[in-house]
């Protein structure tokens, strides 16, 4: 018998092993953030942490459970996290796990008739569904979400800021995430993903991160005289758009600022930072193709995906010299080519003598041809200092 416990045991453990790698792989969705998501085994028994005690003080008690093993999932939720602990009982795997919650306010508010009704999971249980946990989990996160709507009756400012969002912005339900007096603080706060379209973006500037473009504002609010504190969430594909969140300097939020129009303030800002970044794009993919008519044969090599790069060879009185221009990111606007000239024929220690020219004329407002032409007179300008100097060194 113990050795037919023990292989039940190890074959329900195998599964568990395959759906919590389900989630890892795929996440599970109805949360914005539910990607992140923690997932962890616990060794100790299932903790209820709403359980009364006879004085009437909420604690903590244990449940002592036949042999079984336990996951603890952190899912975070509108700027929180909830944790959900499952228990699963090896032995008998027709039986879905029980569960606790560490919002304890929702766990007195579920009934049997809620997870009947709601996580039809529970009544549906198959262990060898890759996907029965994420299943799960799914349905009691939008249990969990519901019952954060519900709450907002309580808080009539909340809730009209939350439905003028929705109306507004033309987004669902789906793309915000509420928390009413979260637990154990008197602040509530909102999630809620920014319409932010990519869609006139070239491939090439995101495509190195495959994961969703999604942008999430926090606001945290303060009491209940309106103040919010703000907070920006940017996913590595947009990221490598317009830089990280902590780079972007958020609008301040004075007294009396309506959320609507602070959100709307934040989207324009991050639309305009996608604006710059596909017209950096476009005005660098202009400036190589003037490169290319005006220089011809000269030119050796360059960057024809991103265009951040050329290289050419030239020969002035029978010098020959390569150049090296590279276009950074704040080209056009705040940074001019950078130039670097280096010698076929002479070496510096350890490498072949070259030297920048960064002290240049230059203006955002030349258009990329006039930009080349100024780069082809910093390369005549200096071509003979550059090449008495190369001998010098040499």
């Amino acid at each position: 018998m113990e050795i037919r416990d023990s292989l039940i045991r190890g074959s329900v453990m195998e599964q568990y092993i395959r759906q919590i790698g389900y989630i890892k792989l795929n996440g599970f969705p109805g949360g914005l953030c539910s990607d992140l998501a923690e997932i962890t085994g616990a060794s100790e028994s299932l903790t209820v942490w709403n359980t009364r005690q006879d004085n009437g003080v909420m604690g903590e008690t244990v449940c002592e459970s036949g042999p079984g093993d336990e996951l603890l999932i952190k899912v975070p939720f509108a700027g929180a996290t909830l944790t959900i602990r499952l228990l699963f009982y090896l032995r008998e795997p027709w039986m879905p796990p029980d569960m606790s919650f560490s919002d304890i306010q929702f766990l007195s508010r579920i009934s049997t008739e809620d997870l009947e009704d709601q996580v039809p999971a529970l009544n549906n249980w198959n262990c060898s569904e890759d996907d029965i946990i994420a299943q799960l989990l799914h349905q009691l996160l939008q249990l969990y979400k519901k019952y954060q709507l519900e709450k907002l009756d309580d808080d009539e400012v909340l809730q009209f800021e939350y439905r003028s969002l929705l109306k507004t912005l033309k987004i669902g339900e789906g793309d915000i995430e509420i928390l009413v007096n979260s637990p154990g603080h008197n602040t509530s706060s909102l999630l809620v993903r920014l319409p932010l379209s990519l869609q006139d973006v070239p491939p090439v500037l995101i495509d190195a991160n495959p994961g969703s473009a999604t942008s999430l504002l926090q606001v945290t609010f303060q009491g209940n005289e309106g103040v919010f504190v703000p907070k920006l969430y940017l996913s590595p594909r947009v990221e490598s758009l317009i830089g990280g969140a902590n780079t972007l300097a958020l609008p301040a939020v004075p007294p009396g600022t309506c959320l609507l129009d602070y959100v709307e303030r934040v989207l324009e800002l991050l639309e305009e930072k996608v604006r710059k970044a596909v017209l950096c794009f476009e005005t660098r993919k202009q400036f190589i193709a003037q490169v290319l008519c005006q220089f011809g044969c000269a030119v050796m090599e360059y960057d024809a995906e991103r265009f951040s790069k050329v290289v050419l060879m030239f020969e002035v009185k029978d010098f020959h010299f390569l150049t090296f221009i590279t276009l950074g990111q704040l080209f056009p606007q705040q940074q001019a080519p950078k130039i670097v000239l280096q010698s076929l024929y002479h070496n510096s220690p350890r490498e072949p003598y070259s030297k920048e020219y960064s002290d240049q004329k230059y203006s955002p407002q030349w258009t990329p041809e006039e930009m080349v032409r100024n780069v082809r007179d910093v390369i005549l300008s200096n071509v003979s200092s550059f090449q008495m100097s190369s001998i010098r060194t040499n």
